[in-house]
């Protein structure tokens, strides 16, 4: 019988301790449907009527899941009400089947509380992901996005709460985590003269910002899932090239004293 080598049975003893390897989770991504009329001419009526009403059938958004999944799932998102539905559609008599409602119509948004009246409202929506809390636990990100515009350029910045899942019926739901930057895009025109229009190399000071999250596993089964922010953001000052185009990256977590600024305003 030929005999192990020592550095083989210290690691082999090493994993047999250290028990099963808990993979680290992603994040569940769904894609548009490029033409939903296509699936079916009358999805927006059809869809509408499966929601809490009154529905606003212009802001729904019909998904698929990104990495593939049965060819007759879909994911549905709606603006008014705020609610994310799974969805089952049948092959043969083309009927749609509600398969889980998530009902978000009466979530405060962290940016909705305590805002003054004269501040501009607040566009909410559901981001077409799921996001994980815990094995077998989810949440959506509630997106809140204020904008603004000006001669010659505008601004938009959003912020997200990520909500779960798998609140009990009845029950108000609450954040898991709330506040988070998500998104940004801002752009200030820079060039007043049709000279400069011409010669200028750039004719606008843009920026634009982004939120990536990554995921440890747990310390042990069934606990939190540990969330890693970066910040990936884009200076472009005006009057520069493609070269002065600078990217930076900020990375943060939940217990961050600070959180970036996205693209020097908004709601942070």
């Amino acid at each position: 019988m030929k005999k192990l080598p020592l550095a083989g049975i210290v690691g082999l003893l090493a994993s047999l301790l250290a028990g099963p390897v808990l993979a680290a989770p992603a994040a569940q991504v769904f894609v548009a449907v490029k033409t939903p009329e296509a699936v079916d001419a009358m999805w927006r009526a059809h869809l509408c009527a499966l929601l809490p009403q009154p529905c606003d059938a212009q802001a729904l958004k019909l998904h698929r899941s990104r990495d593939g999944g049965a060819p007759d799932d879909y994911l549905l998102t709606s603006e008014k009400p705020l609610a994310m539905a799974r969805l089952k559609r049948d092959a043969g008599t083309g009927g749609w089947q509600l398969a889980q409602l998530h009902d978000f119509s009466t979530y405060v948004a962290s940016q909705q509380r305590d805002r003054p009246s004269t501040d501009p409202e607040l566009h909410l929506a559901l981001a077409p992901v799921l996001y994980p809390l815990a094995e077998g636990r989810w949440a959506v990100a509630v997106t809140q996005r204020e904008s603004e515009s000006y001669s010659g350029g505008g601004a938009s910045y959003v912020t997200a709460d990520f909500v779960p899942l798998d609140t009990p019926p009845g029950q108000r739901a609450k954040a898991a985590r709330e506040s988070i930057p998500y998104w940004c895009s801002r752009s200030i025109r820079a060039c007043f003269s049709e000279k400069e229009y011409k010669t200028s190399k750039h004719c606008h000071d843009e920026s634009r910002g982004s939120l990536r999250i990554a995921y440890d596993a747990p310390a042990k089964a069934g606990g939190p899932y540990v969330w890693r922010y970066t910040w990936l953001q884009s200076e472009w000052p005006a009057h520069t090239g493609p070269a002065g185009n600078k990217r930076t990256s900020v990375d943060f977590t939940d217990d961050s004293a600070r959180k970036p600024t996205a693209c020097d305003g908004g709601l942070q």
